[in-house]
């Protein structure tokens, strides 16, 4: 008696025992290793056209929000930078008053005096306030190269630390007039050099205090 096909496949699986009537071929291992390797290539193929999209689908999500999260960084560092480098004004009436009597140096010396005060209290203040980490030791200010006229910039320097060759600190910019004594400075954060970790923000420092 001929095995039904079931049968066959049970008796080639070893989970049935045929009676000693029932006939049963011989298990047909070429045609079943070709089977297993047609078998193979289809797998690889909706591997391939299930699993490949899913991966690229992911990496996309994550392209994704890694834009997202970097965007919203670069955001937040322009918004700190405008705060952090606003403008701030003053005006020293001595600066017009040397001015106005022929005493151009006292005048120069008069405002960068009354830069050099206030430019400290803005960095103690940011000391105070956390925005500057460490405390500051002195302000050095001096005079930018100019034409000579009535309208000058000026450089600071508050400084938190120094070695034997080397100061470290915070620089500010200040543009200011010998006829009326008013000036304006600034934070400065100056861009980070090539290599530096950041998020590739730069903010330019208002034209009140670069006088450009």
């Amino acid at each position: 008696m001929r095995a039904s096909r079931w049968e066959i496949v049970g008796a080639w699986l070893r989970i049935w025992t045929p009676p000693r009537d029932v006939e049963i071929p011989p298990f047909p291992r070429r045609r079943a290793l070709v089977a297993a390797v047609v078998l193979g290539g289809v797998a690889a193929a909706l591997a391939l056209a299930v699993i490949a999209p899913a991966i690229d689908a992911g990496k996309q999500r994550r392209a994704a929000h890694e834009a997202r999260v970097r965007a919203a960084a670069q955001r937040a560092e322009r918004e700190r930078l405008t705060l952090d480098q606003r403008p701030h004004a003053a005006r020293a009436t001595a600066v017009a008053r040397l001015s106005r009597a022929g005493r151009p140096a006292a005048s120069r010396a008069a405002l960068l005096a009354a830069v050099r005060a206030s430019v400290a209290n803005d960095a103690r203040a940011r000391v105070a306030s956390g925005a500057f980490e460490r405390p500051i030791e002195e302000v050095r200010c001096r005079y930018l190269a100019s034409g000579g006229g009535a309208d000058v910039q000026l450089s600071c320097f508050a400084v938190t630390s120094r070695t034997s060759r080397v100061a470290v600190g915070q620089p500010f910019v200040v543009a200011g007039s010998l006829v009326d004594g008013r000036y304006a400075w600034c934070h400065e954060n100056p861009g980070a050099g090539e290599g530096a970790a950041g998020v590739g923000v730069h903010v330019a420092l208002s034209r009140a205090c670069t006088g450009r």
